[in-house]
């Protein structure tokens, strides 16, 4: 187990096992409600008594280990130990944090640290290699915006340059520009090689990879305060539910699943990704097809939405393009704070926050979003100061 994980000790088995149950049975399929999980997060004190068991914390019995840190540290930055001797030599320093957070900065500065940013950002955004390289450029500009300690906004506003290519010879990010076709390209929005490998139906896999990526949440996006019952289920969105189409796939459908809890939101954002083709370029006109057999429809507007709505990111949020969904985005406390989560899940050795479940309260991180704030939107800084942060330094 790495030793970054955090430790809970545990007077009876059963009073955990009753206690992770009564939590999973709050869950929901798409993932949990984020207003009742936010209010479960503030109820949860694990020193209180749990059906009778004292659960108790280890955390504040951590002690300061700088030598472990910079072990792991080295790992999980630049994916190799360090060598014997640059261990004796830490061991000798008089001032260990001095000399742990020295190492730090060595190994933000090292090659080995952008191909490990590199190999970050293809596994969080599942894809890279393959296709001539194309597959490479989005996470190539997410690695170069850490690498380089760029503000994280340019991922969805970048005009110019957001399809880098990194040289493996001389370790460098190469400039490049996505050229996709489209009139205003909009950082990894536009990026043709994304636009191709989440190619689908009525480009609902790319609306979803944006929501996943960078919202850290599946569908539903948005809940209402107060949801009502519907046909086989409640309807959650705060969405008008008459906002959606009904033909020539009905969206309204209430007979299994409430689909518009999904859809309503996802509706306003798909025709906006709808003008890429099969190869990732953009057109004047939409170029994906509805799921219909056996006779598929080159989609139109009202194919998705009904007449007089205009796409949006979310509810009171419309955007007329993709450079304005882009802006939009960057201006997302949600994605601020999905960031940093993931940035701290691969501090603390996580899995995916989305398809493993490995959610992050925001109060864990709420220093590092604050900070976020401070220093422009660096997330070199952000993932800088976690690895040298008492929660990464104590075991």
């Amino acid at each position: 187990m790495d030793p970054r994980r955090s430790k809970v000790t545990l007077g009876s088995s059963l009073g955990l096992g009753a206690l992770l149950f009564a939590a999973a049975c709050q869950g929901t399929l798409g993932g949990s409600n984020p207003v009742e999980q936010q209010a479960e997060e503030e109820q949860l004190d694990v020193s209180n008594d749990v059906n009778g068991t004292q659960l108790t914390t280890v955390l504040d019995q951590r002690v300061l280990s700088f030598a472990d840190a910079y072990r792991t540290a080295s790992i999980k930055l630049t994916d190799r130990l360090p060598t014997l001797q640059t261990i004796r030599d830490f061991e000798k320093a008089e001032d260990k944090k001095v000399a742990y957070h020295a190492a730090i900065d060595a190994m933000f500065e090292s090659n080995d640290f952008k191909r490990r940013m590199l190999r970050f950002a293809r596994d969080t955004f599942r894809q890279g290699g393959g296709q001539g390289g194309q597959l490479d450029t989005a996470p190539a500009f997410l690695a170069r915006i850490l690498v380089e300690g760029r503000p994280f906004s340019e991922l969805f506003t970048a005009t110019s340059n957001n399809c880098p290519t990194f040289d493996g010879d001389t370790n460098s990010f190469v400039d490049g520009t996505c050229a996709s076709g489209v009139p205003v390209e909009a950082g990894v929005l536009t990026n043709p090689g994304t636009m191709k490998h989440f190619n689908s139906s009525m480009a609902f896999r790319r609306v979803r990879w944006v929501q996943e990526m960078f919202a850290c949440t599946k569908f539903p996006a948005e809940y209402s305060a107060a949801p009502v019952d519907m046909g086989a289920g409640q309807f959650t969105s705060p969405w008008p539910f008459e906002s959606i189409a009904t033909a020539p796939i009905d969206f309204q459908d209430t007979s299994a699943v409430v689909c518009a809890n999904c859809h309503t939101t996802m509706n306003h954002l798909a025709p906006l990704f709808g003008h890429f083709d099969a190869n990732g370029m953009w057109k004047n006109d939409l170029q994906v097809m509805t799921p219909t057999a056996p006779d598929p429809q080159k989609t139109q507007l009202s194919h998705w939405l009904k007449d007089g709505e205009t796409t949006a990111w979310r509810l009171g949020q419309p955007v007329k393009d993709l450079a304005e969904l882009g802006q939009a985005m960057a201006a997302d406390p949600e994605v601020k704070s999905c960031l940093v989560a993931r940035l701290w899940n691969l501090t603390m050795s996580k899995e995916d926050i989305v398809s493993d479940l490995a959610t992050v309260p925001t109060r864990v991180v709420q220093t590092y979003i604050d900070q976020l704030d401070e220093n422009g939107g660096n997330l070199r800084d952000t993932l800088k100061s976690m690895f040298k942060s008492e929660d990464f330094t104590r075991f």
